[in-house]
Protein backbone atom coordinates (compact mmCIF):
# COMPACT_ATOMS: atom_id res chain seq x y z
CA UNK A 1 0.00 0.00 0.00
CA UNK A 2 2.86 2.36 0.86
CA UNK A 3 4.55 1.59 -2.45
CA UNK A 4 1.32 2.40 -4.27
CA UNK A 5 1.01 5.74 -2.45
CA UNK A 6 4.60 6.62 -3.19
CA UNK A 7 4.16 5.74 -6.86
CA UNK A 8 0.96 7.79 -7.06
CA UNK A 9 2.56 10.81 -5.38
CA UNK A 10 5.60 10.57 -7.66
CA UNK A 11 3.36 10.44 -10.74
CA UNK A 12 1.43 13.50 -9.58
CA UNK A 13 4.64 15.40 -8.92
CA UNK A 14 5.90 14.50 -12.39
CA UNK A 15 2.61 15.55 -13.96
CA UNK A 16 2.53 18.87 -12.14
CA UNK A 17 6.20 19.47 -12.94
CA UNK A 18 5.66 18.84 -16.64
CA UNK A 19 2.59 21.06 -16.63
CA UNK A 20 4.54 23.84 -15.00
CA UNK A 21 7.30 23.57 -17.59
CA UNK A 22 4.83 23.68 -20.44
CA UNK A 23 2.96 26.62 -18.96
CA UNK A 24 6.06 28.69 -18.30
CA UNK A 25 7.08 29.01 -21.95
CA UNK A 26 5.22 30.85 -24.69
CA UNK A 27 6.55 30.56 -28.23
CA UNK A 28 5.70 32.86 -31.12
CA UNK A 29 5.78 30.94 -34.40
CA UNK A 30 5.23 33.79 -36.85
CA UNK A 31 4.27 31.67 -39.87
CA UNK A 32 1.69 29.64 -37.96
CA UNK A 33 0.43 32.83 -36.31
CA UNK A 34 -0.05 34.48 -39.70
CA UNK A 35 -2.14 31.51 -40.88
CA UNK A 36 -4.33 31.96 -37.81
CA UNK A 37 -4.56 35.73 -38.37
CA UNK A 38 -5.64 35.16 -41.97
CA UNK A 39 -8.35 32.75 -40.84
CA UNK A 40 -9.72 35.25 -38.32
CA UNK A 41 -9.34 38.38 -40.50
CA UNK A 42 -12.59 40.35 -40.75
CA UNK A 43 -11.68 41.64 -44.21
CA UNK A 44 -11.04 38.13 -45.53
CA UNK A 45 -14.24 36.82 -43.96
CA UNK A 46 -16.10 39.67 -45.66
CA UNK A 47 -14.55 38.76 -49.02
CA UNK A 48 -15.52 35.11 -48.46
CA UNK A 49 -19.11 36.27 -48.01
CA UNK A 50 -18.91 38.19 -51.29
CA UNK A 51 -17.55 35.10 -53.07
CA UNK A 52 -20.40 33.01 -51.69
CA UNK A 53 -22.95 35.63 -52.71
CA UNK A 54 -21.58 35.61 -56.25
CA UNK A 55 -21.83 31.82 -56.35
CA UNK A 56 -25.42 31.93 -55.09
CA UNK A 57 -26.32 34.64 -57.60
CA UNK A 58 -24.90 32.53 -60.41
CA UNK A 59 -26.94 29.50 -59.35
CA UNK A 60 -30.08 31.62 -59.05
CA UNK A 61 -29.57 33.37 -62.40
CA UNK A 62 -28.93 30.08 -64.18
CA UNK A 63 -32.22 28.71 -62.84
CA UNK A 64 -34.06 31.73 -64.25
CA UNK A 65 -32.72 31.35 -67.79
CA UNK A 66 -35.45 28.89 -68.73
CA UNK A 67 -38.27 31.30 -67.96
CA UNK A 68 -36.43 34.13 -69.74
CA UNK A 69 -35.92 31.88 -72.72
CA UNK A 70 -39.64 31.32 -72.99
CA UNK A 71 -40.16 35.09 -73.18
CA UNK A 72 -38.03 35.28 -76.31
CA UNK A 73 -40.73 33.31 -78.12
CA UNK A 74 -43.21 36.12 -77.52
CA UNK A 75 -44.24 37.51 -80.94
CA UNK A 76 -43.49 41.09 -81.98
CA UNK A 77 -40.89 41.80 -79.31
CA UNK A 78 -39.26 45.19 -79.67
CA UNK A 79 -35.44 45.30 -79.72
CA UNK A 80 -35.05 46.83 -76.30
CA UNK A 81 -37.20 44.16 -74.65
CA UNK A 82 -35.35 41.44 -76.56
CA UNK A 83 -31.99 42.86 -75.45
CA UNK A 84 -33.17 43.01 -71.82
CA UNK A 85 -34.26 39.37 -71.94
CA UNK A 86 -30.98 38.26 -73.52
CA UNK A 87 -29.02 40.19 -70.90
CA UNK A 88 -30.90 38.32 -68.19
CA UNK A 89 -30.16 35.02 -69.88
CA UNK A 90 -26.50 35.56 -70.78
CA UNK A 91 -25.06 38.64 -69.11
CA UNK A 92 -26.10 38.12 -65.51
CA UNK A 93 -24.54 34.66 -65.07
CA UNK A 94 -21.39 35.91 -66.78
CA UNK A 95 -21.30 38.93 -64.44
CA UNK A 96 -21.73 36.62 -61.44
CA UNK A 97 -18.74 34.58 -62.59
CA UNK A 98 -16.73 37.77 -63.00
CA UNK A 99 -17.62 38.87 -59.46
CA UNK A 100 -16.59 35.47 -58.12
CA UNK A 101 -13.27 35.71 -59.98
CA UNK A 102 -12.68 39.28 -58.82
CA UNK A 103 -13.34 38.55 -55.14
CA UNK A 104 -11.18 35.42 -55.29
CA UNK A 105 -8.28 37.57 -56.51
CA UNK A 106 -9.04 40.16 -53.84
CA UNK A 107 -8.95 37.46 -51.16
CA UNK A 108 -5.41 36.45 -52.14
CA UNK A 109 -4.32 40.08 -52.05
CA UNK A 110 -5.95 40.54 -48.63
CA UNK A 111 -4.08 37.48 -47.35
CA UNK A 112 -0.83 38.99 -48.58
CA UNK A 113 -1.81 42.22 -46.83
CA UNK A 114 -1.98 40.35 -43.53
CA UNK A 115 1.38 38.69 -44.22
CA UNK A 116 3.20 41.94 -44.99
CA UNK A 117 1.74 43.66 -41.94
CA UNK A 118 2.66 40.77 -39.64
CA UNK A 119 6.15 40.27 -41.06
CA UNK A 120 6.86 44.01 -40.79
CA UNK A 121 5.91 43.97 -37.11
CA UNK A 122 7.80 40.72 -36.52
CA UNK A 123 11.03 42.11 -37.93
CA UNK A 124 10.67 45.15 -35.68
CA UNK A 125 10.14 42.77 -32.77
CA UNK A 126 13.22 40.68 -33.64
CA UNK A 127 15.36 43.83 -33.91
CA UNK A 128 14.00 45.08 -30.59
CA UNK A 129 14.81 41.73 -28.96
CA UNK A 130 18.41 41.85 -30.21
CA UNK A 131 18.71 45.45 -29.04
CA UNK A 132 17.35 44.54 -25.61
CA UNK A 133 19.76 41.61 -25.24
CA UNK A 134 22.66 43.86 -26.23
CA UNK A 135 21.63 46.55 -23.76
CA UNK A 136 21.54 43.95 -21.00
CA UNK A 137 25.14 43.05 -21.78
CA UNK A 138 26.16 46.72 -21.97
CA UNK A 139 24.49 47.42 -18.63
CA UNK A 140 26.22 44.44 -17.01
CA UNK A 141 29.55 45.69 -18.39
CA UNK A 142 28.92 49.22 -17.07
CA UNK A 143 27.93 47.77 -13.71
CA UNK A 144 31.13 45.72 -13.56
CA UNK A 145 33.20 48.80 -14.45
CA UNK A 146 31.44 50.84 -11.79
CA UNK A 147 32.02 48.18 -9.13
CA UNK A 148 35.64 47.82 -10.21
CA UNK A 149 36.12 51.59 -10.05
CA UNK A 150 34.95 51.65 -6.45
CA UNK A 151 37.62 49.12 -5.55
CA UNK A 152 40.28 50.99 -7.53
CA UNK A 153 39.42 54.24 -5.76
CA UNK A 154 39.82 52.56 -2.38
CA UNK A 155 43.32 51.38 -3.30
CA UNK A 156 44.19 54.71 -4.91
CA UNK A 157 44.66 53.65 -8.52
CA UNK A 158 42.01 56.01 -9.91
CA UNK A 159 40.76 59.49 -9.04
CA UNK A 160 37.32 60.43 -7.65
CA UNK A 161 36.57 62.04 -11.04
CA UNK A 162 37.13 58.72 -12.78
CA UNK A 163 34.77 57.03 -10.34
CA UNK A 164 32.18 59.71 -11.05
CA UNK A 165 32.51 59.00 -14.78
CA UNK A 166 32.04 55.26 -14.20
CA UNK A 167 28.97 56.04 -12.09
CA UNK A 168 27.58 58.30 -14.82
CA UNK A 169 28.16 55.57 -17.42
CA UNK A 170 26.38 53.06 -15.17
CA UNK A 171 23.25 55.19 -14.81
CA UNK A 172 23.33 56.07 -18.50
CA UNK A 173 23.35 52.39 -19.44
CA UNK A 174 20.61 51.71 -16.91
CA UNK A 175 18.42 54.31 -18.59
CA UNK A 176 19.26 52.85 -22.01
CA UNK A 177 18.28 49.37 -20.79
CA UNK A 178 14.96 50.63 -19.44
CA UNK A 179 14.31 52.35 -22.78
CA UNK A 180 15.12 49.11 -24.65
CA UNK A 181 12.71 47.20 -22.39
CA UNK A 182 9.92 49.69 -23.09
CA UNK A 183 10.62 49.53 -26.82
CA UNK A 184 10.52 45.75 -26.80
CA UNK A 185 7.26 45.69 -24.82
CA UNK A 186 5.71 48.14 -27.31
CA UNK A 187 6.79 45.93 -30.22
CA UNK A 188 5.17 42.93 -28.52
CA UNK A 189 1.93 44.89 -28.11
CA UNK A 190 1.98 45.95 -31.77
CA UNK A 191 2.70 42.37 -32.83
CA UNK A 192 -0.24 41.09 -30.81
CA UNK A 193 -2.53 43.76 -32.27
CA UNK A 194 -1.53 42.73 -35.79
CA UNK A 195 -2.17 39.06 -35.04
CA UNK A 196 -5.46 39.77 -33.27
CA UNK A 197 -4.22 38.46 -29.92
CA UNK A 198 -4.35 39.69 -26.34
CA UNK A 199 -2.09 42.75 -26.46
CA UNK A 200 -0.48 41.82 -23.14
CA UNK A 201 0.55 38.31 -24.20
CA UNK A 202 4.28 37.70 -23.68
CA UNK A 203 6.71 35.43 -25.52
CA UNK A 204 9.75 33.53 -24.27
CA UNK A 205 10.82 32.30 -27.70
CA UNK A 206 10.59 33.95 -31.13
CA UNK A 207 10.75 31.30 -33.85
CA UNK A 208 11.75 31.54 -37.51
CA UNK A 209 13.97 34.56 -37.97
CA UNK A 210 13.57 36.11 -41.42
CA UNK A 211 17.04 36.67 -42.86
CA UNK A 212 18.51 37.00 -46.34
CA UNK A 213 22.28 36.65 -46.11
CA UNK A 214 23.10 36.71 -49.84
CA UNK A 215 20.23 38.28 -51.81
CA UNK A 216 19.55 37.06 -55.33
CA UNK A 217 18.19 39.96 -57.35
CA UNK A 218 16.77 39.48 -60.84
CA UNK A 219 16.71 42.17 -63.49
CA UNK A 220 14.19 44.99 -63.16
CA UNK A 221 12.67 43.94 -66.48
CA UNK A 222 11.94 40.44 -65.17
CA UNK A 223 10.18 41.80 -62.08
CA UNK A 224 8.16 44.29 -64.11
CA UNK A 225 7.10 41.68 -66.67
CA UNK A 226 5.83 39.47 -63.85
CA UNK A 227 3.90 42.34 -62.30
CA UNK A 228 2.28 43.32 -65.60
CA UNK A 229 1.02 39.79 -66.15
CA UNK A 230 0.33 38.41 -62.66
CA UNK A 231 -0.98 41.30 -60.57
CA UNK A 232 -4.59 41.05 -59.41
CA UNK A 233 -5.37 44.43 -61.03
CA UNK A 234 -4.17 43.07 -64.36
CA UNK A 235 -5.99 39.76 -64.12
CA UNK A 236 -9.23 41.42 -63.01
CA UNK A 237 -8.85 44.06 -65.72
CA UNK A 238 -8.34 41.44 -68.42
CA UNK A 239 -11.30 39.44 -67.18
CA UNK A 240 -13.43 42.60 -67.18
CA UNK A 241 -12.47 43.25 -70.80
CA UNK A 242 -13.60 39.74 -71.72
CA UNK A 243 -16.88 40.35 -69.90
CA UNK A 244 -17.46 43.64 -71.72
CA UNK A 245 -16.63 41.99 -75.07
CA UNK A 246 -19.17 39.29 -74.32
CA UNK A 247 -21.85 41.83 -73.41
CA UNK A 248 -20.95 43.96 -76.43
CA UNK A 249 -21.51 40.97 -78.73
CA UNK A 250 -24.90 40.34 -77.13
CA UNK A 251 -25.87 43.95 -77.77
CA UNK A 252 -24.49 43.84 -81.32
CA UNK A 253 -26.59 40.79 -82.13
CA UNK A 254 -29.75 42.79 -81.36
CA UNK A 255 -28.57 46.24 -82.51
CA UNK A 256 -26.29 45.80 -85.53
CA UNK A 257 -26.34 49.55 -86.21
CA UNK A 258 -23.07 51.00 -84.82
CA UNK A 259 -24.78 54.33 -84.13
CA UNK A 260 -27.61 52.89 -82.05
CA UNK A 261 -27.60 53.99 -78.41
CA UNK A 262 -27.33 50.48 -76.85
CA UNK A 263 -24.47 49.61 -79.22
CA UNK A 264 -22.60 52.83 -78.43
CA UNK A 265 -23.09 52.34 -74.69
CA UNK A 266 -21.76 48.79 -74.91
CA UNK A 267 -18.78 50.01 -76.92
CA UNK A 268 -18.10 52.73 -74.33
CA UNK A 269 -18.10 50.17 -71.50
CA UNK A 270 -15.63 48.04 -73.46
CA UNK A 271 -13.38 51.02 -74.14
CA UNK A 272 -13.50 52.04 -70.48
CA UNK A 273 -12.47 48.54 -69.42
CA UNK A 274 -9.48 48.69 -71.77
CA UNK A 275 -8.52 52.15 -70.52
CA UNK A 276 -8.76 51.02 -66.90
CA UNK A 277 -6.38 48.16 -67.59
CA UNK A 278 -3.84 50.50 -69.18
CA UNK A 279 -4.11 52.89 -66.23
CA UNK A 280 -3.52 49.98 -63.85
CA UNK A 281 -0.36 49.10 -65.77
CA UNK A 282 0.86 52.69 -65.57
CA UNK A 283 0.25 52.72 -61.81
CA UNK A 284 2.16 49.47 -61.32
CA UNK A 285 5.33 50.57 -63.11
CA UNK A 286 6.51 53.24 -60.60
CA UNK A 287 5.56 50.98 -57.69
CA UNK A 288 7.77 48.14 -58.93
CA UNK A 289 10.54 50.60 -59.74
CA UNK A 290 10.45 51.96 -56.17
CA UNK A 291 10.41 48.51 -54.56
CA UNK A 292 13.22 47.29 -56.83
CA UNK A 293 15.43 50.28 -56.02
CA UNK A 294 14.73 49.75 -52.32
CA UNK A 295 16.06 46.19 -52.61
CA UNK A 296 19.21 47.42 -54.39
CA UNK A 297 19.88 50.05 -51.73
CA UNK A 298 19.35 47.55 -48.91
CA UNK A 299 21.66 45.05 -50.63
CA UNK A 300 24.45 47.65 -50.71
CA UNK A 301 23.77 48.56 -47.09
CA UNK A 302 23.98 44.90 -46.11
CA UNK A 303 27.37 44.53 -47.76
CA UNK A 304 28.77 47.59 -45.96
CA UNK A 305 27.49 46.22 -42.63
CA UNK A 306 29.18 42.89 -43.36
CA UNK A 307 32.46 44.67 -44.08
CA UNK A 308 32.21 46.51 -40.76
CA UNK A 309 31.52 43.20 -39.00
CA UNK A 310 34.66 41.64 -40.46
CA UNK A 311 36.76 44.52 -39.08
CA UNK A 312 35.12 44.11 -35.69
CA UNK A 313 35.92 40.39 -35.73
CA UNK A 314 39.59 41.27 -36.21
CA UNK A 315 39.48 43.64 -33.22
CA UNK A 316 37.72 40.98 -31.14
CA UNK A 317 40.29 38.32 -32.00
CA UNK A 318 43.09 40.69 -31.07
CA UNK A 319 41.39 41.45 -27.77
CA UNK A 320 40.90 37.74 -27.14
CA UNK A 321 44.62 37.13 -27.60
CA UNK A 322 45.50 40.02 -25.27
CA UNK A 323 43.05 38.75 -22.64
CA UNK A 324 44.44 35.21 -22.78
CA UNK A 325 47.97 36.46 -22.11
CA UNK A 326 46.84 38.85 -19.39
CA UNK A 327 47.40 42.15 -21.19
CA UNK A 328 43.79 43.35 -20.77
CA UNK A 329 41.19 42.69 -18.10
CA UNK A 330 38.04 40.60 -18.33
CA UNK A 331 35.94 43.77 -18.29
CA UNK A 332 37.88 45.28 -21.21
CA UNK A 333 37.51 42.02 -23.13
CA UNK A 334 33.76 42.10 -22.45
CA UNK A 335 33.67 45.57 -23.98
CA UNK A 336 35.14 44.21 -27.21
CA UNK A 337 32.67 41.31 -27.15
CA UNK A 338 29.84 43.83 -26.86
CA UNK A 339 31.16 45.76 -29.88
CA UNK A 340 31.21 42.51 -31.86
CA UNK A 341 27.65 41.70 -30.75
CA UNK A 342 26.55 45.18 -31.81
CA UNK A 343 28.06 44.70 -35.26
CA UNK A 344 26.40 41.28 -35.55
CA UNK A 345 23.03 42.79 -34.62
CA UNK A 346 23.50 45.48 -37.27
CA UNK A 347 24.12 42.83 -39.92
CA UNK A 348 21.12 40.79 -38.82
CA UNK A 349 18.90 43.87 -38.91
CA UNK A 350 20.09 44.59 -42.46
CA UNK A 351 19.46 40.96 -43.46
CA UNK A 352 15.92 41.20 -42.08
CA UNK A 353 15.29 44.48 -43.90
CA UNK A 354 16.33 43.06 -47.25
CA UNK A 355 14.28 39.91 -46.62
CA UNK A 356 11.21 42.09 -46.09
CA UNK A 357 12.05 44.31 -49.07
CA UNK A 358 12.38 41.28 -51.36
CA UNK A 359 9.22 39.73 -49.93
CA UNK A 360 7.30 42.92 -50.72
CA UNK A 361 8.76 43.06 -54.22
CA UNK A 362 7.93 39.42 -54.93
CA UNK A 363 4.33 39.82 -53.76
CA UNK A 364 4.01 43.07 -55.72
CA UNK A 365 5.11 41.21 -58.84
CA UNK A 366 2.51 38.51 -58.29
CA UNK A 367 -0.93 39.02 -56.74
CA UNK A 368 -0.05 42.21 -54.88
CA UNK A 369 -0.68 43.09 -51.23
CA UNK A 370 -2.81 46.23 -51.21
CA UNK A 371 -6.56 45.69 -51.59
CA UNK A 372 -7.15 49.46 -51.75
CA UNK A 373 -5.89 49.30 -55.34
CA UNK A 374 -8.66 46.89 -56.32
CA UNK A 375 -12.22 47.91 -57.13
Amino acid sequence: MNKLKITTIAACIALFSNTAVLASGNTLDIDASIDSAITSSYKIKSIDISIKQAENSYTSDIKKTGSYGDQLDTPNLDKYTRLSIMENIANKPREDKFDEYKYTQMKTVAENEVKISAYTQYISLMNAKDYLDLEKEKFKNAQDKYDSSKVKLDVGTISPAQLKQAEADYYSEKAALEKAERQYDLCVINMNKTLGRDIYEKYDVLLRDKLTEDPYIRSYKDYLNDALTKRAEILIGEENIELQKFEYNITRSVFPDTQSVPRRLAQAKLDNAKDSLEIAKLDIIPEINSLYNDVLVKAKTLQSKKDALELEKINYNMASTKYNVGVISRIDFQSEAIKLKEAENTVKAAEREIWLAQHKLNLACNEGYDTSKLN
